[in-house]
Parts: C-alpha cells; sequence; structure tokens
C-alpha cells in the first residue's frame, strides 16, 4: 500500500495525527486490509490453567457446559466455543440464562440443573468475574469452572481459574477485548495444543466481530485486527450460515458490510430473541448448518426484533412525559416504569438519553424488589456515579456508559436525590457538560471533497467506538434542492460553497433544521463524508448531523 498519500493529503495527515497514527509502521498496520497486531493468549492470567483443565474434561470426556449470556456479547461467545470445543468432543452443551426470570451471570438455581444434568465442567462467557458465591457453590458440587468474562471486577474476584484482561493480577497488554475476544483467545490456546482445524479458528472470527462491535467496545488495538478480518470472511460471504441469512433478511448488501450495518442490522436481531425470550434461539441459529433449521430460526429473530421495536416504541413514548417531571427535579433522570416490557428498558434508556442529553436510569418491579438499568452520556461516568452509592444496591454491575442494578424499595428516593446531588457537582465543574454541540475533527470546503478522498477515509474503518467516523465541519454553505423523504423525517439536498456542490443526505432530524432551511441564510453543516453506492455507480456524499446558523 502507498502511504505517502496519506502522508501528504492534509485532511488524511491531521485525521491521523488526531487518532493518535505515527510513524511508518504503525500507519501501515492501521491501513492494512490484513493487519498483523495481536498478542499471544498465553499472555492472558490463567490460561495455561484453563486450557489444561479444558483438555482433561475433553480427553476423559467429561460432560462441558458452556454458561452464557443473554446479550449479543453473550450469544456469539456462546456459539464461538461451542463450535471449537464440539469439534473435540460431542459432550457440550451450553446455558444461557433468561434475562426476565433469572438475570445476569451466574445464580445457584442454573447450577443446580447443571449438576442435575450431569455437568462437571462449566466455562463461562461474557460473565462470572464477580460470581465469587456462585463458583464456590459449584465447586461443593464437584463442578469444576473457568471463568472467561472482560468485565470490571470491583469486588472479590471468583476463586480458581479466571481469564480476565480486566483482572486486579492480568497483564495482558489490551484491556478492551469483548467476552468474545478472550472467548476467541481461550479458543486459539487451545487449537495450539489439540487438532482443531486452523479453518474453524478463522471462520469464528466472524462471531468475534459481531460481538465485539455489539458489545461497544473499542475498534482499536487488537480489537481493530479482530473485528477487520471478520468483516473481511462476511464480505467473502459469510462462513455462518445464521449470520448469513440474518444480513439477507434485513436487506444487508454483504459485499459491502461494514460495521455499521453489523451494528444496525445484525445485532438487534441477535439481541431480540434475548430481551424478549428465550436468547438460545439466537445461538441456535448461529450453530446450524441446516438451509431449513436455519431460516426457519433467523425468521423467527426478525419476527421477534419486529416485536420489539413495537415494545419499544410504546415504552419510550410513555416515559416521555415522566422524563420531562424528572427534569423539574433535577439533572439525573429517574424513571419508574412499571408497565414497560423488561427487556427492552435498557434500549428505552438509551433513546432517552440520545433525547434529552442527560443521564438516564430506568426502574421497574421485580419480585419485591426493583430492577434498574442506565445509560449515560460522554463526560458522566455510570459506573463510578453508582458506585459511590454502592449500599442502597443488593447487586451492581457495568460500566462506565451503562450498568444494572437491583435494590430495594425503600431505597429509590434515596438514590434518586443523591444523583441528582452528585449530577449538580459536575455540572459545577463543567457548565458545558450537558451541551449537545457536535464536535468536527476539522474545517473543509465543499471543493476539497473528492470520491477520492472518500474512499481514502473508507481506510479508516472499521469505525465505532474508540474510533468514530471523522466528522466534517462545512461554515458558511447554501442548502439548495431540499426535498423531504419518508414522511419528513429524512432529507436529501445539496449544500454549495464557493462555486461547487455536493449532494447530502439528513436521517431522522429533518424536521428540526427545517426552519433554518427555510431561513435561506448562510449555514454551518456538520456531516461525514460518504459514498452513495447504486449498481455500478459510486458519488461522493455528506450523511449530515447537524445544521446551524453560520
Amino acid at each position: 500500500m502507498n502511504i505517502d498519500i496519506f502522508k501528504s493529503t492534509p485532511v488524511l495527515s491531521e485525521l491521523l495525527r488526531k487518532r493518535g497514527i505515527e510513524g511508518d509502521a504503525e500507519l501501515e498496520e492501521f491501513l492494512s486490509p490484513s493487519p498483523k497486531l495481536a498478542y499471544d493468549p498465553f499472555l492472558l492470567a490463567n490460561m495455561h490453567a484453563g486450557v489444561d483443565l479444558l483438555l482433561d474434561a475433553i480427553y476423559s470426556g467429561s460432560k462441558i457446559v458452556i454458561y452464557g449470556d443473554y446479550d449479543c456479547d453473550g450469544v456469539t461467545s456462546t456459539a464461538l466455543l461451542m463450535k471449537v470445543i464440539g469439534s473435540l468432543t460431542d459432550n457440550v452443551t451450553y446455558y444461557i440464562p433468561s434475562r426476565l426470570d433469572e438475570g445476569y451471570g451466574l445464580n445457584k438455581s442454573a447450577i443446580d440443573q447443571i449438576y442435575q444434568d450431569e455437568g462437571e465442567v462449566i466455562v463461562t462467557v461474557d460473565c462470572g468475574s464477580v460470581s465469587a458465591e456462585e463458583v464456590a457453590y459449584a465447586n461443593s458440587l464437584g463442578i469444576e469452572t473457568i471463568v472467561t468474562d472482560h468485565h470490571t471486577i470491583k469486588d472479590v474476584i471468583a476463586p480458581g481459574i479466571v481469564i480476565n484482561p480486566k483482572a486486579p493480577e492480568d497483564t495482558y497488554p489490551f484491556k478492551g477485548l469483548a467476552g468474545v475476544g478472550v472467548a476467541y483467545k481461550l479458543a486459539l490456546a487451545l487449537s495450539r495444543n489439540c487438532e482443531i482445524p486452523r479453518s474453524l479458528i478463522t471462520e469464528v472470527l466472524e462471531l468475534v466481530a459481531v460481538g465485539t462491535i455489539g458489545d461497544v467496545m473499542p475498534l482499536v488495538d487488537e480489537n481493530r485486527s479482530l473485528v477487520k478480518y471478520g468483516l473481511r470472511l462476511m464480505r467473502l460471504g459469510f462462513k455462518n450460515k445464521g449470520l448469513r441469512r440474518l444480513a439477507e433478511l434485513s436487506g444487508v448488501d454483504y459485499n459491502n458490510i461494514t460495521s455499521t450495518n453489523v451494528a444496525f442490522s445484525l445485532v438487534p436481531r441477535i439481541n431480540a430473541a434475548g430481551r424478549l425470550g428465550d436468547a438460545s434461539l439466537g445461538v441456535r441459529a448461529l450453530l446450524s448448518d441446516d438451509d431449513d433449521e436455519v431460516e426457519r430460526l433467523c425468521t423467527k429473530l426478525m419476527e421477534t426484533n419486529t416485536k420489539r421495536r413495537e415494545l419499544q416504541q410504546e415504552a419510550f413514548e410513555n416515559c416521555i412525559s415522566l422524563a420531562d417531571d424528572e427534569l423539574e427535579k433535577g439533572d439525573f433522570i429517574m424513571i419508574e416504569a412499571d408497565h414497560a416490557h423488561e427487556g427492552i428498558l435498557g434500549i428505552v434508556a438509551g433513546n432517552l438519553k440520545e433525547r434529552y442529553n442527560r443521564p438516564v436510569v430506568i426502574v421497574s418491579p421485580n419480585d419485591g424488589l426493583l430492577k434498574g438499568t442506565g445509560r449515560s452520556i460522554e463526560g458522566i461516568d455510570l459506573y463510578s456515579l453508582l458506585n459511590r452509592h454502592s449500599e442502597y444496591f443488593v447487586k451492581f454491575g457495568g460500566h462506565k456508559a451503562a450498568c444494572g442494578f437491583t435494590m430495594e424499595t425503600e431505597n429509590l428516593e434515596k438514590l434518586r436525590a443523591s444523583l441528582n446531588e452528585d449530577v449538580v457537582g459536575l455540572l459545577a465543574d463543567n457548565e458545558k457538560l450537558f451541551d449537545r454541540a457536535i464536535e468536527a475533527d476539522m474545517d473543509i470546503i465543499v471543493p476539497d471533497t473528492s470520491i477520492e478522498l472518500a474512499r481514502a477515509l473508507e481506510l479508516f474503518a472499521p469505525f465505532g467506538a474508540g474510533n468514530p467516523e471523522p466528522v466534517f465541519r462545512f461554515e458558511k454553505v447554501q442548502v439548495v434542492d431540499w426535498k423531504f423523504l419518508s414522511d419528513n423525517k429524512h432529507a436529501r439536498f445539496s449544500v454549495m460553497q464557493h462555486g461547487s456542490a455536493i449532494q447530502c443526505i439528513m436521517f431522522n432530524k429533518a424536521m428540526d433544521v427545517y426552519s433554518l432551511i427555510a431561513s435561506n441564510k448562510p449555514l454551518t453543516v456538520y456531516g461525514v463524508m460518504d459514498i452513495n453506492r447504486w449498481k455500478d455507480r459510486e458519488n461522493v456524499q455528506i450523511r449530515v448531523l447537524d445544521v446551524e446558523e453560520a
């Protein structure tokens, strides 16, 4: 690859500088379709012990149970280890707890069921690091446990073999792996000690990519390599039949599939089953090689996702007035949603966070307790905020952008008052905490846009957390040829500047900015440079994120 153009083109070199890409070797690695950055799986603490225990179980014919989670990361992790360990033994199965009846992580009832079914080794994926009591209970029944996880450990770590880059004693060079990334590392380590087809270890990278994107992990460092290879396999037509059929049913052109397609098309459909019922539906779809079964399972996932959208929209609309009332009390929105479906409350919290640009927690009744789920904005670490008040929680976990907990009903008002007081303090330190201003990577003028520049920018992908799409600011432009699309939610138009024009498209916010457009005044436009592909034609366009007065 000729990297000189990236060094000599001002727009590209500035964007690379902002991403911390310095030096030819680092630049080549960043842009390469075949990145080399990857770490030895045995750098993860306890990996040797985990592999030894698994091999002993496989060779002795012990029954192995993969214990997963009901979100996309957990489902892809479960499917990955089922495929890899299943290539070595038929005596492997999986268990995914019900989001609604059991909640996240290991629980004693599930362990009892595994014991009754003669399970002898549990391998957790995407959970288990803080399940000290549950792992000890499994041990007391004679069940050995390997924990693979990626979550922050705030309390007592589970006893025994814990493989987690965030574990206190772990020195693994990259802490940002998803649960499926850690599961893949276990599979890779296992493959170095027994006969697992290399093609299988490559094939499951599709699952690694989907799970990593689905859990919104940073697409930098080793994750960038893993996701790039996974997306490349998808573009070649998919190895996984379930993923391929989901892409087809979702209308995704997998020849040009991106991390954005995965995030908005594949991930929600895999997540939907766990949100509304049985997450094993997703696992079965990802494991099956039977075309008829794949069709049936993927069709069911599509139907479940449609139902999820309906429930989500209803709950969102019902929560708006409650959120408005909350804002009169303070800047932390805490809503009691007594009748909403528990499985969609996390998405609704995220939607409300976007609408109000405030941290949001939604609580609902659950077996005499309150179960809460929260989402936060940039600048407010929700995990740290809630952790200050851990005395109110029966159970609590998460990270800076999203958290979940259970609590006694009597503590709700105390928590609400405490969180609003915390936010007052944060606002005193940063008056612009709730400002919505879009931060552009750089200014650009319309004559400097081109299809060649857009193609070069595509090499910055995969985009996502940690590597966002470059945002450009076009100042003092004229908007022309405005045309509403799709019930006035979207719009297509052009912007003119210095005698040049470029096509634009705006999603979801067309009515919000139309009064500015109608003023015919010079405007400032913020957007992402895209390539619009249709049949054999390509043209550069701007996907507009916001418009403001110049």
